[in-house]
């Protein structure tokens, strides 16, 4: 692998890393929610924030590869946080109607969405230790 292709695949990390971040902001609070569905709505733009909250976290994790996110984009704890996060979002993710419903109320207060919303408040957490910014020498 050249040193090229090195800094290209941090940098990618670094990217999918701020993007979990940023899900999990979003997961973790039924007010940016509440706020998501609003902007949505007042740009008349399409969009399901149900859908999105379950669906944008396959945008950031590939499942079948958790070892791809490893030091120093993701520390251990991290990628520990990332795998127990996965696991609810799984399971609530199995547990969510088909079709989702079109407005957040309607899963927002849910036993389901709430450990979800507790999960990735958890996760979150880990992740705030570093935060979005780490050391861009090591990309």
């Amino acid at each position: 692998m050249t040193d090229c292709e090195a800094v290209s695949e941090s940098t990618i990390k670094y990217r999918i890393r701020v993007g979990i971040i940023r899900y999990l902001e979003l997961a973790s609070s039924k007010d940016e929610q509440r706020q998501y569905e609003r902007n949505l709505r007042e740009a008349a733009a399409p969009g399901n924030v149900p859908n999105e909250v379950i669906n944008q976290w396959e945008d950031w994790v590939r499942a079948n590869d958790f070892d791809w996110y490893g030091e120093p984009e993701f520390s251990e704890n991290e990628k520990l946080a990332i795998r127990r996060f996965h696991s609810v979002w799984d399971e609530v993710a199995d547990l969510t109607p088909e079709p989702m419903p079109d407005s957040i109320e309607e899963l927002i207060e849910t036993s389901e969405w709430d450990r979800l919303a507790e999960s990735a408040h958890k996760a979150l957490a880990v992740f705030l230790i570093r935060g979005r910014l780490l050391d861009l020498a090591a990309f």
